[in-house]
């Protein structure tokens, strides 16, 4: 791992630069002094050995992210240094180094019923019931309470800090899909990416944990003109504790997102919603909200639980969750699938799905395996 990160980060990443010949000569030497002072502020090498192991992995997470979108080592500098691109192999090896193969134990009885308590909580949890103000963002971002009435338009699990993930759009950014007016996304348009830790049952089922955090991006191309037209949030923890010291932790986000650049930043190509499912089906659950989600590491699926707005009224209003009459549930199952870009095409025994899946270095939904309706 060492030789790989040696060989291909270091003299950016480090304070073991080694500059060619070439590089040391005026003007080229002024170009690449700027370059390794921003990539040493951001990733150290020399340094990342004092970060906590949890932070060490988030900085290397996002390097594989970097490598894996060409974005890193920068095209500039691969042009004439060609010897710094990794490869496919080397690539896979640092994706296996954050990604071992690990038996997730079963939580505790406690550790479910806490969670699931949790659960509970965050699921009544409306914008007109929040008993607390939430304080805004050091950017000065408002905490948009009402994000869980929004639609899920991706899922995701990330292996390096073990969290399951959902990511929903508001009215603005699912008109947008329907539209199809993705890339620009238009002004308005904001995600909520929510993270729970991971909750293993011990036989290979996955449920939603402690809740971790969330997040979210909202466009508008001139207020964020420089944070890429992205307005970046962030609030962790059940008690919502906005995210970051001051407006500069957005720098982290920003790096993050950089290589999607073609893609207007952002990671999540999303289902077409009007399109996605063709067939016999007596409702589409993708139009629906999300209850819950799951995965199950037997089968290598992901499932995400969806209610009409009868049911999803009822289960925000009651732990004990007997639906009355007229409640519909959905539950629709994804083969997971790793890597940065795929495309899916997939055919079950009522509908077919089609779409994109973009995302980082971890499992996503990708085809369509089952829709089960109640």
């Amino acid at each position: 791992m060492k030789q790989i990160l040696r060989n291909s980060c270091y003299n950016c990443h480090s304070n073991q630069t080694k500059l060619a010949w070439f590089d040391q000569i005026v003007p080229a030497y002024w170009l690449v002094a700027s370059d390794v002072k921003q990539a040493r502020m951001h990733l150290n090498f020399s340094e990342i050995g004092a970060q906590p192991a949890a932070a060490q992995k988030a900085a290397l997470y996002e390097a594989v992210n970097q490598i894996q979108f060409g974005a890193m080592p920068l095209p500039s500098y691969r042009r004439v240094h060609p010897g710094a691109l990794v490869t496919a192999p080397q690539l896979a090896a640092l994706e296996a180094y954050l990604n071992p193969p690990m038996a997730l134990s079963a939580a505790s009885f406690a550790d479910v019923r806490a969670a699931d308590m949790q659960f509970a909580v965050w699921m009544a949890a409306r914008a007109d019931t929040r008993p607390a103000q939430v304080s805004a963002a050091p950017n000065g971002i408002a905490f948009p309470s009402d994000y869980r009435n929004w639609k899920l338009i991706g899922s995701t699990d990330r292996f390096d800090n073990q969290t399951l993930r959902a990511i929903l759009g508001n009215d603005i950014a699912i008109q947008a899909i329907a539209d199809h007016h993705t890339n620009p996304w238009p002004d308005g348009a904001t995600f909520a990416k929510i993270a729970w830790k991971k909750q293993p049952d011990g036989t290979g089922l996955v449920r939603t944990g402690e809740f971790v955090q969330v997040e979210f991006m909202i466009k508008d191309a001139k207020k964020y003109a420089a944070t890429l037209g992205w307005g970046f949030a962030r609030w962790r923890g059940a008690d919502l504790k906005p995210y970051g010291k001051d407006a500069s932790f957005t720098a982290e986000c920003v790096g993050c997102h950089t290589p999607l650049r073609a893609n207007d930043y952002v990671f999540t190509l999303p289902i077409q919603y009007h399109a996605a499912l063709t067939g016999d089906l007596p409702y589409n659950p993708l139009e629906w909200k999300m209850i819950s989600s799951s995965l199950n590491d037997r089968d290598s699926t992901m499932s995400t639980l969806f209610g009409n707005d009868l049911a999803v009224d009822y289960v925000r209003a009651n732990v004990q969750q007997k639906y009355p009459a007229g409640s519909a549930l959905a539950l629709v199952t994804w083969g997971q699938a790793g890597g940065p870009a795929l495309v899916w095409r997939a055919h079950t025994g009522h509908a077919e799905i089609r779409g994109i899946s973009l995302g980082k270095t971890q499992w996503r939904q990708s085809s369509l395996v089952l829709v089960s309706e109640i």
